[in-house]
């Protein structure tokens, strides 16, 4: 497993160990040891599957307020995403900086997305299938939503128009 500092603080890429032959792929997705050896203590209470129907589905960007913040490690198990994730962690020195890595089924590439930084993706292909393992209970009283294309973060997405939900659609501009 190697494991690579991205620019958001805390954030991480995970390359695992996949094994491919003639039948396909074998994946080690998570292995707490080696999170731990590299410095990350990362303990999930869920995990969570995201179907996606159709190219160019855009999902967040979603978060919890603090004292409520959710790590996360996402995965793409089958198709292909653009993986974001925002740090939204005021005394960060990435700040309200973005971080954007293309995740794809059997690739071996997973994100670490510290608490505290929102995160959302958008389809790359049909049948897009990510996988989430997630540290920290879900609040609906402390779910936020930062819109896709909020000015103040300046994400470039790689489409225009996505297919959104009525949440994300509505979500309104970035109050710090």
């Amino acid at each position: 497993m190697a494991i690579v500092k991205l620019k958001l603080a805390g954030s991480r890429q995970i390359q695992t160990a996949t094994f491919h032959d003639a039948r396909g792929a074998f994946e080690v997705f998570w292995e707490a040891a080696d999170l731990v050896a590299a410095g990350i203590v990362f303990a999930p209470v869920s995990a969570h599957h995201s179907y996606n129907e159709k190219t160019g589905t855009l999902r967040g960007l979603h978060y919890q307020k603090p004292p409520h913040g959710q790590a996360k490690l996402v995965s793409c198990v089958n198709g292909r995403v653009w993986d974001v994730a925002v740090d939204l962690r005021p005394n960060s020195p990435t700040y309200l900086h973005w971080e954007a890595t293309e995740l794809s089924a059997a690739s071996g590439c997973a994100l670490y997305i510290p608490a505290g930084c929102a995160h959302g993706f958008v389809t790359l292909t049909e049948h897009a299938t990510l996988a989430y393992l997630i540290e920290g209970d879900y609040q609906p009283a402390a779910a936020g939503t930062l819109r896709w294309d909020d000015p103040a973060v300046g994400i470039d997405w790689p489409v225009r128009e996505p297919i959104l939900s009525e949440r994300d659609r509505l979500a309104p501009d970035f109050q710090p």
